[in-house]
């Protein structure tokens, strides 16, 4: 039953009560012996009465039922997710505890709407976080299912995170080393870490860390994977071992050989005319290799932490090729190789720092001499793409196969190492070509064909007109 309904029937009903109990008392004064002159009087009370009690009843039911029906569709306005304050009613409109239960109503509705902007504000900073972390996150629950993925872990698993959620570990991975460690997480309940091998969609080492999750009670409540992307890291670390390596063998071979020649000098080698000069001219060669070694090294160093600073300017391809054939020609003419440089009319200038590209430039000839046959040729020539400026150094040399171009860039390597060692390399020329490039804002290219020759093209930013 509605209130308002309630409240006038029950003071229509105490009207009637009132009109029966003025009957009964002049019943009790004699109303049969004077019933036409008590009939009207006790009407007109009961009309009265119900008139009165109508009126009454009806702004009863208004002051409770307006506020209340508004304080109700206020609350299901809630519900449905717009949080809004219930109208209160003017004052002397309602009763006391009506506008005390509405005052509460809003106060709770604020209080709420604070509570509500905190919560966003956490969920959009967790989001936030969720999608710039460079490691992978995944949630499970007790149940072992997922219940959160974020970006990272999609770009390293290969999935959907919206068509994962809700389905088992090992379902939508497929990589048991990765369900045994969640497995280990939530039997030992404790955090396990373990390295794992990803081969789709691109082969990754990722450690990975499960940690199981416990409730106030301490009851277990799932588990959080976190994987870190280490496959550059163990890359670099190989890198690294291999690079000592090769500058121990590197160091070691000229200075065992330097030893090894003044020992033979210091037993009585010296005094011989013909073998002591010929000892004297090989250590002075092999300390030649050592100092062009060092160098090579004090170089690249420079060059990849930075502390070389680049002197930038305009800068003429055509002046840096003929200053590098200039010094380049009498070793070619020994070798009977035709060196030659080739400009372009008009030729824009390069930014960059002259006198890294010029060695850049002479490292690449250098090798192009060594590797070329004699009577071979080598050119060097300067062009032009649509925002930079290139030299190139092509020649007809003996050409590299597919399976070495990918590393050749790397620091010693070599592509036939008896040969280059025999041809005075340090195996350092091309790295050092790579790093001055890139450090331009430019890069290096390669093209070879076995047997034909080898043509490197070095691509840098043009100079501003």
């Amino acid at each position: 039953m509605r209130l308002h309904r309630a409240v006038m029937a029950a003071l229509v009903l105490y009207a009637a009560l009132v009109a029966l109990s003025a009957a009964v008392l002049f019943a009790a004064a004699g109303w049969p012996r004077h019933f036409p002159d008590v009939l009207t009087p006790l009407l007109g009370t009961a009309l009265v009465a119900a008139a009165a009690a109508t009126l009454v009843a009806a702004r009863f039911a208004a002051a409770l039922s307006r506020p209340l029906r508004d304080l109700a569709a206020a609350a299901w306005s809630g519900i449905e997710g717009r949080l809004r304050p219930a109208h209160e009613p003017p004052r002397g409109t309602s009763f006391y505890e009506v506008h005390e239960a509405v005052a509460a109503f809003n106060a709770m509705v604020l209080e709420t709407s604070h509570i509500i902007a905190a919560l966003e504000f956490r969920k959009s900073t967790l989001e936030s976080v969720l999608a710039h972390m460079s490691d992978a996150l995944l949630v499970l629950d007790g149940r072992g299912a997922l219940t959160l993925v974020n970006p990272a872990a999609e770009r390293f698993f290969g999935i959907v995170a919206p068509f994962v959620i809700g389905h088992p570990l090992i379902e939508v991975f497929r990589h048991f080393e990765l369900d045994a460690l969640v497995r280990q997480a939530e039997r030992e309940r404790r955090p396990c870490t373990r390295e794992i091998e990803l081969h789709h969609p691109e082969r990754r080492l990722l450690r990975v860390q499960a940690n199981p999750v416990r409730g106030p009670r301490g009851e277990f409540l799932g588990v959080v994977v976190v994987a870190q992307d280490v496959t550059e890291q163990r890359r670099t670390d190989i890198v690294r071992r291999e690079f000592v390596a090769n500058v121990s063998h590197e160091l070691r071979t000229p200075l065992a050989s330097v030893r090894a020649l003044a020992e033979a000098l210091a037993g009585g080698a010296a005094q011989d005319r013909e073998a002591g000069p010929r000892f004297f001219e090989r250590i002075v060669a092999e300390i030649d290799r050592l100092t062009l070694l060092v160098n090579d090294l004090l170089d690249l160093s420079a060059i990849e932490s930075g502390s070389a600073k680049l002197e930038m300017e305009p800068v003429a391809l055509d002046d840096v090729v003929d200053d590098v054939i200039t010094k380049f020609r009498p070793m070619a003419e020994r070798r009977r190789i035709a060196l030659r440089g080739d400009g372009a009319p008009g030729l824009p200038r390069a930014w960059a720092d002259r006198t890294r590209i010029t060695q850049a430039v002479a490292n690449l000839v250098d090798n192009a001499i060594k590797y070329t046959l004699d009577g071979g040729t080598v050119i060097v020539e300067a062009g032009r793409r649509e925002s930079t400026v290139t030299i190139s150094v092509a020649d007809t040399g003996i050409g590299i196969s597919p399976e070495h171009l990918p590393r050749i860039f790397e620091r010693f390597y070599r592509v036939d190492r008896s040969r280059s060692r025999a041809l005075g390399g340090t195996g350092l020329g091309l790295s050092i070509v790579k790093h001055i490039a890139t450090s331009h804002g430019g890069e290096v290219e390669v093209q070879s064909v076995e047997g034909q020759g080898t043509r490197f093209t070095l691509v840098l930013p043009r100079a501003q007109e």
